[in-house]
């Protein structure tokens, strides 16, 4: 009777928050769904594609710029341990920064005309700026989550959300093109992090009193897969995503990689309030388990996957039936084309949104491998899969698209699985003194 009442408890403590993860995250994506009728008024298919291609470059870049230490902030029992792994990520992010801009310096305005035309603009001076607002606010998101400060976070997030959507209306309205999507967001981004931290001062400065040499140089080579396995298998998974949007944008039009783009940031949004709510608060249960009892692994994986599906079935359904009357009506004639890619999108976007929360699994340091194997894995095959088919027609290719990620992200499941029920790695118990004598 107790262990059912524990459960219960467990299962009411872990939706409470998720409501509060989910709270922030309906401010911060209801207020650009909200504002897209504006926004696509305001700028063009063109625009959103030198946005969509800005995104992936800093996406590929600020997801190892911490050395990937980020992921590990979850795993250590100790809170000292944990702090020092945050310092050691600023520390780590803060030298990338300063790298990228001194790059950036003696690059900018040298590039090759060709480079320049498919990234549809002259926006790097701007990268180190949004490397480091991006990988910092996942440093303190982790943080935040070791903690159980997921009102700080859903704050934080609401004010990322409201701050953009207003940055990028109002450059829009100045007469900026793609520059003014890309000024918004980064200026959104920056308001995010300034609330994120000025509500965790406190927390910071106890941190930063337990730093110390010793300690950053221990939980470095303890974690030490992170940097050297994992770094590689999530520059192949933001690389995947960069891929698809350069072979769409060197094959077609940069009208229909702006469709294409919007299109894909359309169907993320409503998809992504719960499932990016479900993945933190998932990674701090798992990370618990896995120092308690990790036979529960399993169990919370299959729940968690089966509410997933059960929430991303009628969303599918939806856009793939009505999904280009539902685009006309709420962006205009222009954006038709981009429902008729919504409808076959949506299948991609669903199973990606089942399968994708389940990964915090590989952030257990016995499962980093695997999962750097799969990232390696998908980069290669999705690459070879559209060069493959960059001369079909666009819906040809976006069938091509969706019908590999169906079948990748359904083998990504079983991977999942089976990860979830491997074992923590033992701990070498310390030999007695009466031994060694």
């Amino acid at each position: 009777m107790w262990r059912n009442r524990l459960s219960v408890l467990h299962k009411q403590k872990f939706l409470g928050h998720v409501a509060a993860l989910m709270t922030g995250s309906v401010i911060a994506q209801a207020v650009p769904v909200l504002l897209s009728p504006v926004l696509t008024r305001l700028f063009s298919p063109d625009d959103f594609a030198a946005f969509a291609l800005f995104m992936a470059v800093n996406g590929v870049i600020s997801v190892v710029a911490a050395g990937r230490y980020d992921q590990a902030i979850m795993l250590p029992a100790d809170d000292a341990n944990a702090a020092s792994l945050v310092g050691l990520c600023w520390l780590i992010l803060g030298t990338v920064c300063l790298i990228l801009t001194f790059l950036v310096v003696i690059s900018y305005g040298r590039l090759p005309e060709d480079w320049l035309r498919i990234l549809h603009g002259e926006w790097l001076y701007l990268l180190p700026l949004a490397v480091f607002v991006t990988a910092s606010f996942q440093i303190l998101s982790n943080w935040n989550n070791r903690c159980g400060r997921f009102p700080q976070l859903a704050m934080a997030r609401a004010s990322q959300g409201v701050s953009t959507g207003a940055a990028q209306c109002g450059l829009g309205y100045g007469g900026l093109h793609a520059t003014g999507l890309i000024w918004g967001w980064v200026g959104g981004q920056c308001a995010g992090l300034a609330l994120l931290v000025s509500k965790n001062l406190a927390s910071l400065r106890e941190a930063g009193g337990q730093l110390n040499r010793a300690g950053i140089f221990s939980v470095a080579r303890e974690y030490r897969r992170f940097p050297l396995l994992s770094t590689w298998g999530a520059v192949f998974d933001s690389g995947a995503l960069m891929m698809v949007l350069l072979i769409i944008s060197h094959t077609f039009s940069s009208t229909v990689t702006g469709l294409f783009s919007f299109t894909q940031r359309v169907l993320a949004i409503p998809l992504f309030l719960i499932s990016s709510a479900v993945a933190q608060v998932l990674h701090q249960r798992i990370a618990r388990l896995n120092h308690e009892n990790a036979a529960d692994i399993l169990p919370t994986i299959l729940r968690a996957g089966a509410t997933l599906t059960a929430i991303a079935l009628p969303f599918v359904g939806i856009l793939a039936l009505f999904g280009v009357e539902l685009f006309t009506i709420v962006f205009g004639q222009t954006w038709a084309e981009a429902g008729r890619y919504a409808g076959l999108l949506s299948l991609a976007v669903g199973i990606r949104f089942i399968v994708s929360p389940l990964t915090v699994i590989m952030a257990l340091n016995h499962n980093v491998k695997s999962g750097v194997q799969w990232q390696i894995f998908y980069f290669f095959s999705v690459a070879a899969t559209l060069w493959l088919g960059r001369h079909l027609p666009i819906e040809s290719f976006l069938k091509l698209y969706v019908a590999h990620e169906l079948l990748l992200y359904s083998l990504y499941f079983l991977v999942i699985v089976k990860c979830a029920q491997r074992r923590p790695e033992p701990v070498p118990s310390p030999v007695p003194d009466e031994v060694i004598r």
